[in-house]
């Protein structure tokens, strides 16, 4: 009877360590529906012009994004402070290779894109979904039916 309660007692620890370490950032992640993987045209390569991005969850509940496009720019990021600000918006903050970054991610048509990106500085790389050096549009990206 007493490894009974105590088996218990040690389960329930572990049901509840697990619950805990999924936290808000991952909770965001998946509300938003950005889990797995992302490209311009899934059905293309990675590359320069079709980018691939991942968004995973670790075991721990860290989020985490892949880019996946030249090996010069590809790298994993660690994205922190998920939120919604609403059901078409994600806000979160993510330490680039040279910087932080608070970013919105927009849902329009069904395709996620970067609608905002500012550094930690206050410089403004994304703003409505245009690059601000530039004034092009950022790119629109599909949720793919598996990864390449």
């Amino acid at each position: 009877m007493r490894s009974i309660v105590l088996t218990s007692a040690v389960l329930a620890v572990c049901i509840s360590a697990g619950e805990a370490l999924a936290g808000p950032d991952s909770d965001a992640l998946a509300k938003f529906g950005m889990e797995g993987t992302f490209a311009v045209d899934c059905a293309q390569p990675p590359g320069p012009r079709n980018p691939y991005l991942t968004y995973t969850v670790s075991p721990r509940g860290g989020v985490t994004r892949t880019l996946k496009m030249d090996p010069s720019l590809d790298g994993s990021f660690s994205m922190r402070n998920l939120r919604l600000l609403a059901n078409d918006r994600l806000q979160y903050q993510e330490t680039g290779r040279q910087a932080e970054f608070t970013v919105i991610i927009a849902r329009i048509g069904g395709r996620i894109r970067s609608w905002e990106s500012v550094r930690g500085d206050g410089q403004a790389m994304i703003r409505d979904g245009l690059f601000t050096g530039s004034g092009q549009p950022t790119p629109a990206f599909e949720k793919c039916a598996s990864a390449r």
